[in-house]
């Protein structure tokens, strides 16, 4: 696994017992002043006291002078931030009305998941190399949005996909020089992250306008939790920064963040900038004063702290001096959401990922400047970063997510988590794919749900079908409508049908010279028109294999149709039983060089030359034993390497599996299959639910439950509002109860509150006791209360 090391932090606050700092100090230096001015000694002894308090009490991370202070600001702070006006788009920038000009590179993303360790390292490296190689900021956003999934084929509703960007700035020149130098970043930029398998672009026209149309946030309303877009989907939003890292992240540990599935929506912002030497000489002065703080201090605690600050700060320097860059890197996490629960629930999801790769954050106070750090057109003086090695800043692989959606494609099969992959193979640049698997993987099954699903997506479309099994694809060619050839009696001189199927009397016989003929005839009518024009070559070794050897005619025949036709509207689909029929052979490998996709279901077994042909990783090579197949299972599996690499789930909705399976759906309903609902289990008499699990076998679940069963105990609705509240209002009561004790006792107000049996005078430090011990005793009884509430909360068998 590709890790990366990450320096401690450099705390440069001096702390008195190495736990108080000069704030801290101040603080209980302030409150013992004024103790001392309105009672003397015991004003004084109280203040000290209270100054403590503040200072070691931090409910959620912060003291309570903080909330004030933060409280303060909001009172006296706008409550809104407005966003910088656009003057225009012009060239591929955009102008703001202060004369700073931006450009937005867009970056497509790439699935790690199974990429083998060379190829995790170069797309690593590509990264590296963009904040290694520029000398100045960088803004990269990676946002979220839902994608409507009513227009693409096979499937319905809606999914989350991420816009990944690159921005760059200019802003200190005269608006010419400010231009010139956007495009030269611009252009740097897309260059350097076109490599391993990333491809940046430069946004120019509707799609660069479509690009600040979902990064401008409009006017943001501030709250005391959050803030509010005027723009943009599920506006109700939180924040959070990284505020320290661990020793060591993972690749995509950032990507990891936008995999997961959400409540809402997220998105990450990351500002790099380069060190400065003002930096570089700070560091030099911290090293020698840790080092005289190291030979002075004499407690063990203190000094395992020093060192490690020590090593914290002679690793970047080590690092830079190597030859790698220092930047100042900066991340911002955005939790979106439809209302104010829906934002801090997924927000709550982002928290559990970093807390498990310890990776520590804050929130920040929502003030002007806060909220401006993830805004593409602001000037921000909002700045949370570390100085980090650009390798390790680069280690987080925002790119990693699993985005599979082209605009204008169909939908080929479903990620592990349910997100749709829909691909466009019009718009590769070799339109053809490779189908393998062994019999009854479902490569069958998936070459004709995607000729159903494209039949139905792209308009003024042309079929060929070449079909040497004689049975496959028979229903789907008369739902659309289209002609069966038997390849003996067909005379090859055209035909007026858009679908056509061509077959064998018997499949028996060696029809392998026929075939061959047949595909040079579908080479040449393809050949002659622009229409978009979808091949399928079933039992692809049957063209090209003559008993025990192979076919010259029928390999150049099949490899003239993939060459030639690769700058063309055909898409041809070669599907065969073994992987290595191809790699076996120059022929073959030369096949399979001008094709752009391959999919492979399950394998009886992967030779070593399809693994290193095809650059399997050791995970692929393992997985495609275990690939699940459609034979006791609604859906089989498969893994996609090409445009994408991941594994996919491949399952037809009610209606496609009928036309498939059946025959049904006959009379062209094909426009009503896109609902992609899944094929439900039967429903059984007395409320069982046949499912199936995922090793097949059939389980039986009741759902008989009363629904007024599930509500909540009626003692337990009466103290709600007790149980939905924090542990830490203890610790308020305790400290609002010393002062107003002490208030009360002054003036003779609590003179008969101790008379309860107790070897107690009266005195005011009894009634702090007595107040502090009750406190005590009602926080242990609420946890007692929270204990038992969870316990009756837990479900029953």
């Amino acid at each position: 696994m590709v890790k990366a090391d990450f320096p401690s932090s450099i705390d440069p606050r001096v702390k008195f017992l190495d736990r108080y700092t000069v704030w801290d100090i101040i603080r209980i230096s302030i409150l013992a002043s004024i103790g001392w001015l309105l009672a003397e000694s015991a004003g004084a002894t109280i203040g000290i006291f209270l100054g403590f308090l503040l200072t070691e009490f931090k409910p959620g991370g912060k003291t309570l002078d903080a909330y004030l202070i933060d409280a303060v600001k909001r009172i006296t702070t706008a409550p809104t931030v407005s966003s910088p006006e656009l003057r225009k788009l012009v060239d591929g920038t955009v102008i703001l009305d202060d004369d700073t000009v931006l450009g937005i590179v867009r970056v497509s993303s790439h699935d790690l998941d199974y990429a083998s360790e060379p190829e995790r390292r170069a797309n690593r490296d590509t990264v590296s190399e963009l904040l290694n190689g520029v000398d100045y900021p960088v803004e990269i956003y990676s946002q979220q949005r839902l994608v409507d999934l009513s227009e693409y084929q096979g499937t319905n509703g809606s999914t989350v996909t991420t816009d990944h960007y690159v921005i760059v700035k200019s802003s200190r020149q005269t608006l010419a020089e400010n231009h010139r130098e956007v495009k030269r970043r611009g252009t740097e930029v897309r260059s350097l992250l076109t490599a391993g398998d990333l491809y940046a672009e430069s946004l120019t026209g509707a799609e660069l306008k479509a690009a600040v149309e979902n990064l401008y946030l409009g006017k943001l309303h501030l709250s005391r939790k959050g803030f509010e877009t005027e723009y943009g989907q599920k506006r109700v939003c939180r924040m959070l920064y990284i505020d320290e890292y661990p020793g060591q992240l993972p690749l995509g540990w950032i990507a990891e963040v936008l995999n997961q599935q959400n409540p809402g929506l997220i998105d990450i912002v990351q500002d790099v900038k380069p060190v400065s030497n003002y930096q570089r000489n700070w560091m030099d002065r911290m090293l020698a004063r840790v080092r005289t703080e190291i030979s002075a201090t004499w407690r063990p605690s203190r000094q395992a702290n020093l060192r490690e600050q020590e090593l914290g700060i002679e690793q970047r320097m080590n690092a830079e001096a190597s030859g790698e860059t220092l930047v100042n890197h900066g991340i911002y996490v955005i939790a979106r959401g439809e209302t104010s629960s829906e934002a801090d629930k997924t927000m709550d999801a982002v928290k559990s990922v970093l807390n498990r790769h310890r990776v520590e954050t804050r929130e920040p106070r929502y003030s002007n400047q806060a909220v401006k750090a993830i805004s593409a057109f602001h000037r921000c003086r909002f700045d949370e970063s570390e100085i980090v090695p650009g390798d390790s800043a680069a280690t987080g692989f925002s790119f990693g997510t699993k985005d599979s959606i082209e605009a204008g494609g169909i939908k080929v099969g479903d990620h592990r988590n349910d997100s749709p992959v829909i691909l466009d193979r019009f718009s590769w640049d070799a339109s053809h794919i490779t189908v393998m698997g062994k019999n009854g993987s479902g490569k069958t099954y998936w070459t004709g749900l995607t000729l159903v699903r494209s039949a139905v997506a792209y308009d003024d479309l042309e079929i060929y079908i070449v079909d040497p099994k004689k049975g496959d694809y028979s229903d789907i060619v008369d739902a659309l409508g289209g002609e069966t050839v038997f390849v003996s009696q067909a005379d090859f001189n055209g035909n007026g049908n858009d679908v056509v199927r061509f077959t064998v009397e018997d499949p028996s016989r060696d029809n392998t010279e026929k075939l061959a003929e047949t595909v040079r005839y579908i080479h040449r009518q393809a050949s002659k028109t622009d229409r978009k024009t979808l091949v399928v070559i079933d039992e692809a070794h049957r063209v090209t294999t003559k008993g025990n050897r192979i076919y010259q005619d029928g390999v150049q025949a099949l490899s003239n149709l993939i060459r030639e036709t690769r700058h063309k509207n055909v898409a041809a689909t070669l599907v065969t039983q073994n992987a290595d029929e191809f790699t076996r052979s120059n022929e073959g490998r030369n096949i399979l060089r001008n094709v752009d996709c391959n999919l492979f279901f399950k394998q009886k077994d992967v030779a070593s030359q399809v693994t290193d042909f095809f650059q399997l990783s050791e995970k692929q090579s393992v997985e495609l034993r275990k690939l699940r197949t459609g034979n006791s299972l609604p859906f089989s599996e498969a893994i996609v390497k090409g445009p994408v690499d991941t594994r996919i789930r491949v399952q037809a909705s009610q209606e496609e599996h009928r036309l498939l399976e059946n025959g049904e759906n006959r009379d062209m309903m094909l426009p009503s299959l896109d609902s992609a609902g899944s094929v439900e289990p039967r429903t059984e008499e007395n409320g069982e639910k046949r499912s199936r699990t995922d090793g097949g076998h059939e389980t039986i679940s009741t759902d008989n439950t009363d629904p007024e069963s599930t509500e909540e105990y009626g003692f337990l609705k009466l103290i709600g509002f007790v149980l939905g509240a924090p542990i830490g209002l203890f610790e308020y009561g305790l400290l609002a109860g010393f002062p107003v004790a002490t208030a009360l006792y002054w003036n003779n107000m609590l003179t008969s509150v101790l008379p309860i049996g107790l070897p107690l005078n009266g005195t005011l430090v009894d009634i702090l006791a007595v107040w502090t011990a009750t406190l005590i005793a009602a926080e242990l009884l609420w946890i007692l209360l929270l204990s038992v509430e969870n316990w009756l909360a837990q479900p029953r068998r």
